[in-house]
């Protein structure tokens, strides 16, 4: 998608605390096998974000939730959340929690991007 509508749309990824990190209740063999723990300052999150780009794991512009958690609080994103953000900064699409919610909002997004691309008006909210 970020391929395609690339030139039409900013993409982001917005990265929240870590779901499931080698040091929490919940680990995954990737995060055991990468030795990725929960940062516990926001320079540690940034650090952890810029190796996942570096080692081609984050392919997206990244942005970095702070430590309060701000952003996920506010748009409700762990673990994961797909949103399309209209031109005037009004949600047109807010997907629902994922990771079961993910895919449907991706190709919603999709669909939108692509009635955009073709008409130059944007489709309505949903």
């Amino acid at each position: 998608m970020y391929k395609t509508y690339g030139e039409l749309a900013a993409f982001f990824i917005v990265y929240i605390r870590e779901a499931h990190a080698a040091d929490s209740n919940w680990p995954t063999g990737y995060a055991i096998s990468e030795q990725i723990n929960e940062p516990t300052t926001f320079p540690e999150r940034c650090g952890l974000t810029e190796r996942l780009i570096e080692q081609g794991k984050l392919t997206l512009p990244s942005l970095v939730d702070g430590m309060n958690n701000a952003t996920n609080a506010a748009y409700s994103a762990h673990p994961t959340r797909a949103f399309l953000v209209n031109t005037d900064g009004r949600l047109a699409l807010a997907g629902d929690e994922g990771p079961w919610g993910l895919k449907p909002a991706l190709d919603e997004i999709d669909r939108w991007l692509a009635e955009f691309k073709l008409t130059g008006v944007e489709p309505p909210m949903k």
